[in-house]
């Protein structure tokens, strides 16, 4: 039996606390965002059609709706883990969420944009250059909704524009990050990830890549 007394069993415990912070901001991100992963699923097996057009118009609501304001969310409650130390982020994280929806209209501009990009994706699979376009514009949408979710989740004294021109650098390692998370649940098949770590790990890394406030040092 461990014991948690010892030097290495207070570190077996803090590392254990920190992945519970991990998990709970996660979980409740993936209970928040459950409807629109099954939706994006569905729209996935659907060819370009009437069909396909009114479920990305619906799946652009809920982007709005639950996706961006709890990306932003996320990046309050990893400030809040930050500053106050391990704990259960699981309910604060929806504290966070609903405070994020009142950002309506920076919301609904971004779900604009991506259910845009996944109309001109479907239309143009296939077409080698066009496809590329859209791809690339969908990284550079990525970076801008990471970096404004930072900017807006954590109050961030640098303004939006600030950001993107003194850390141009650490938003592409940022926007790295995300996609190789989300490649490692779609590509490899590692589904659990979404439930567990994907989003919370990835504002995490974003988090203190983009120097946020650490003042609890569990």
């Amino acid at each position: 039996m461990i014991n948690l007394k010892t030097k290495g069993g207070q570190k077996l415990l803090t590392a254990g606390n920190w992945a519970w912070s991990i998990f709970t901001i996660n979980f409740a991100w993936f209970l928040i965002n459950f409807s629109v992963i099954l939706t994006a699923i569905i729209l996935g097996s659907i060819n370009l059609s009437v069909n396909f057009v009114m479920i990305n118009l619906i799946l652009t609501f809920m982007l709005a709706i639950f996706t961006i304001p709890s990306l932003m969310a996320s990046f309050k409650t990893v400030q809040d883990w930050q500053i106050n130390g391990n704990a259960s982020y699981f309910k604060k994280q929806f504290a966070n969420w609903i405070q994020m929806l009142k950002n309506f209209k920076l919301n609904v501009g971004f779900a604009f944009m991506f259910g845009v990009l996944i109309l001109l994706n479907k239309t143009f699979f296939g077409f080698v250059f066009p496809h590329m376009f859209v791809l690339t514009t969908t990284v550079i949408v990525i970076a801008l909704l990471i970096t404004e979710s930072f900017q807006i989740g954590t109050n961030s004294d640098e303004s939006f524009i600030e950001l993107c021109l003194d850390h141009p650098v650490k938003i592409l390692g940022a926007t790295a990050i995300f996609i190789a998370l989300l490649i490692l649940n779609l590509v490899l098949q590692l589904a659990f990830l979404i439930v567990i770590c994907s989003i919370s790990l990835s504002v995490y890394f974003t988090y203190r890549l983009f120097g946020g406030r650490v003042e609890k040092n569990d």
